[in-house]
């Protein structure tokens, strides 16, 4: 037993810390803002859009190196800084569900987090108390997994739509973003990783009550 909660304690370590690190990924607001001291009057700041194939074969000369040395660079990702005269330059309906999916992906992950702690405080109490596999307990890690796999497609919309709003504004230039649905399968796994140790304790549960039952 103390082998499968250390598991279960690892797993969940894991995926929380994976979530976190991934959080910020998509971008910052999509929202048109003033300009404080710029020529003009309103902008977009877009980041992490990974760059086209033309930009790909492209390289930079690194200048400022120690005599004998050479460097060259690729870009694999940017950042772009738009501005403009004219506050309807985005596409608001894209703008929209990208700021809201953004919001969605930080709720759920308090969300499951909060679920993840009550889950382990929980299982804590219930052991000492010789209940191994509590109902509710089983519910939460379920709920966490669900919260886990749909905040990962989420996030993975938005930057969909954010690469393709970049595309828009961008599609004269030479600075065009990929824009293909990109899943991050990582996030997927553990939230199926999740789900699957909340099915074992199900299961467990199910025996123990059984063999109560048979005594």
């Amino acid at each position: 037993m103390r082998t499968l909660y250390a598991i279960f304690i690892g797993v969940m370590a894991v995926c929380i810390g994976l979530f976190f690190l991934n959080i910020i990924n998509p971008a910052d607001p999509l929202l048109l803002v003033p300009q404080d001291g710029q020529n003009k009057d309103y902008g977009v700041i877009i980041t992490d859009l990974h760059s086209s194939p033309e930009l790909y074969s492209q390289s930079h000369d690194v200048d400022g190196l120690a005599e004998g040395l050479e460097a060259t660079a690729t870009v694999r990702t940017f950042d772009v800084n738009i501005t403009s005269d004219n506050s309807q330059m985005l596409d608001a309906s894209k703008a929209r569900w990208c700021m809201w999916l953004q919001v969605f992906c930080v709720l759920a992950a308090i969300a499951m987090a909060i679920l993840v702690v009550m889950a382990l405080i929980s299982f804590y109490i219930n052991v000492r108390r010789g209940k191994v596999f509590p109902k509710k307990n089983i519910a939460w890690l379920a709920w966490a997994g669900v919260l886990m796999i749909v905040m990962s497609l989420s996030m993975d919309v938005s930057t969909y739509l954010e690469r393709t709003l970049a595309l828009d504004l961008l599609a004269d230039s030479s600075w065009k973003p990929q824009v293909a649905v990109q899943i991050h399968h990582t996030r997927l796994v553990f939230g199926l990783a999740i789900i699957f140790m909340a099915e074992v304790f199900k299961i467990g549960r199910e025996m123990q009550e059984e063999q109560e039952l048979t005594i």
